[in-house]
């Protein structure tokens, strides 16, 4: 890996103090960081300490310059030492944890009508099914599954032992880790004469550019149209998505949460974990719904909520605090009732 200080300089827009020429091999925390290791620190507080650290190199923010006089490697000074520190991770990840090559592998299953560019990567054991489309620059792990007339996207990856059902839609620089599977039936019955009869899902799933979904995540196909990830948005391990759902652009949804059917999630909201979101319901753009929060109305824009029942942030706080008096709230009434003899 040929990765110098003047390297991260440039990459952080920073200022370089010291031997621009270092190389260095990986990256650590501050406390375990040896000389050929990058660190960085976000807190100019923590300056005073961050001195005494053995890294090669230091990402710090701006202020700290005199603090750190004492720091014996290179230090960068950036506006932004995290996202710096996060640029100079994806360099070393190129090294460290390089894509594999292009090609088929001789054990993986590709239908003859099945399109698999010339630059994508499938993995052993895969299995490509009739007119299936794999882009350049994709990688299909092993054991994954891409079924009849799916689409997977330019450099998006998935990791072993993903399942990309029928006519399922797969858009670019999409990362899709182990296990999670993508147009899984959506849960629909009717019961017309006392027994629980399933409804056809003959919709699909579509996930947009640049999208992440964690492991063992499970979102369902659209009855008959389509559930939709919009772009930029991250999903988190073990999350369930309905079907007909729709989740808008650059949204975080984060473990356990679970969505129910038809619901349409805004733009850049975010559903902490194992919160539970009704069926039906609309959820406006940058609203937060809290970790453990049940929602079964609709939310508007720009709101935090939280509690069994999705009250505003602070009014659920209040109640919290209320429920924890209530022992003595309910001494305090029988001592009431006695004095008054009731």
């Amino acid at each position: 890996m040929n990765l110098t200080a003047a390297i991260i300089a440039k990459l952080a827009q920073g200022e370089l103090r010291g031997d621009g020429e270092l190389r260095l091999t990986g990256a650590a925390p501050l406390e375990k960081a040896g000389p050929s290791d990058l660190a960085f620190l976000a807190d100019p507080a923590m300056a005073p300490g961050a001195a005494a650290t053995k890294a090669g190199c230091l990402i710090a923010p701006a202020g700290t310059e005199e603090l750190l006089k004492d720091f014996k490697g290179a230090l960068v000074i950036s506006k932004n030492p995290k996202y710096a520190f996060m640029l100079a991770l994806r360099l070393i990840e190129e090294t460290a944890r390089p894509l594999p090559a292009p090609g088929v592998h001789p054990s993986a299953s590709v239908s003859a009508s099945a399109q698999v560019d010339g630059g994508a990567h499938v993995g052993p054991c895969a299995v490509i099914e009739d007119g299936a489309v794999i882009s350049s620059g994709a990688v299909v792990g092993a054991q994954c599954y891409v079924g009849r007339k799916a689409r997977v996207g330019e450099r998006s990856r998935l990791y072993p032992g993903v399942k990309i059902m029928d006519a399922c839609e797969i858009g670019a620089e999409v990362i899709i880790h182990a296990g999670a599977v993508i147009g899984s039936d959506g849960y629909g019955y009717i019961s017309p004469r006392g027994s629980h009869e399933k409804i056809p899902q003959l919709g699909k799933v579509i996930i947009e550019d640049r999208v992440e979904i964690g492991a063992n995540t499970a979102i369902d196909r659209a009855a008959l149209e389509a559930t939709v990830i919009g772009a930029g948005t991250k999903i988190d391990n073990l999350v369930h998505i309905a079907h007909n759902v729709k989740i808008g652009k650059n949204c975080l949804i984060i473990a356990q949460a679970g969505i129910a059917g038809s619901t349409v999630i805004g733009n850049n909201a975010i559903i902490a974990g194992q919160a539970g979101i009704s069926d039906h319901i609309t959820i406006g753009d940058n609203t937060v719904v809290m970790a453990k929060t049940g929602v079964m109305s609709d939310l508007g824009p720009n709101q935090i909520v939280f509690g069994h029942t999705a009250r505003p942030r602070l009014e659920a706080m209040k109640i919290e605090v209320l429920l924890g008096k209530l022992p003595e709230m309910h001494k305090a009434l029988n001592k009431i009732k006695k004095q008054l003899g009731i």
